[in-house]
């Protein structure tokens, strides 16, 4: 059976007109520019070393904040733990842009030099990353930062946490863990904590105690230390809910101690 030569003709236009009709892929709030991402925001960053095989020796966890200029500057401010070293301060900068699907590019080019791919949504109130440095497979993302200025006072009260890292010894990955718990902010610099910390099938609980100090920019550092001796280092950032307000604080953090590394979020009960 032959197919009419008018149908035939005009099937390039029904194509055509097929293509035009599909909506286009926004975020949510509309169609997204470079001025989407516009302030300060929280950033959670992990990877692990590019390597072609299942096993890996090199992982890292940073938390700290991402500023975007709203036009194509971008600067992160990291304080990153890793298998080897920890409480490394890094700061990246470089350019970003945006399509109207609230999807892009972001080049870091001083600091580091690193590509990713990013992302918008929620009306530019979040954002996520992924890409790599030729030395980490990286994974990321934050939300906006809280409109107002913190104090030790923001963190105050009981927190829930989860979070998940590596069991190191002398600079080698030796395991992979999951912890959770509370942790208790007294308002005034005290923390204490309480956790469940998953390791190669073995739970165990522990405590711990220490001092906080919170800066004006929404960051945080605790130092804290469990019954035997055994001290970690904490730095945390501050998140906000409904578009930066600072009810419900909730904060993402990462940990260091000379057995452990891991990082995750918190949130109030």
């Amino acid at each position: 059976m032959k197919m009419n030569h008018a149908i035939l003709a005009c099937l390039p236009c029904l194509l055509a007109a097929s293509l035009l009709a599909q909506p286009q892929i926004v975020g949510v709030g509309g169609p997204c520019n470079s001025s989407t991402l516009n302030g300060t925001y929280s950033l959670t960053l992990s990877g692990r070393d590019v390597s072609s095989a299942v096993s890996f020796s090199n992982v890292v966890q940073g938390v700290g904040t991402a500023t975007f200029d709203g036009q194509s500057k971008a600067t992160f401010t990291l304080t990153d733990n890793t298998n080897a070293a920890s409480g490394q301060a890094l700061t990246w900068s470089g350019t970003y842009s945006l399509q109207a699907n609230c999807t892009g590019v972001l080049n870091i080019t001083t600091g580091n030099s690193a590509s990713f791919t990013l992302g918008s949504y929620d009306g530019g109130v979040d954002f996520f990353i992924d890409g790599q440095d030729g030395t980490y497979s990286y994974l990321g993302g934050g939300n906006t930062q809280p409109t107002q200025t913190c104090a030790v006072s923001t963190l105050n009260g009981t927190y829930s946490f989860s979070g998940n890292g590596f069991a190191v010894s002398s600079g080698s990955i030796t395991g992979v863990n999951q912890i959770s718990g509370l942790m208790v902010f007294n308002g005034t610099g005290g923390v204490t904590t309480t956790w469940v910390l998953s390791v190669a099938g073995s739970s165990t609980t522990n405590t711990t105690s220490g001092t906080y100090s919170v800066a004006t920019g929404c960051t945080a550092s605790a130092n804290i230390t469990d019954p035997s001796g055994n001290a970690y280092t904490l730095g945390l950032t501050i998140t906000g809910v409904n578009g930066g307000t600072l009810l419900g604080t909730n904060f993402a953090f990462n940990s260091s101690s000379p057995k452990l590394i891991f990082s995750g979020n918190g949130r109030t009960l």
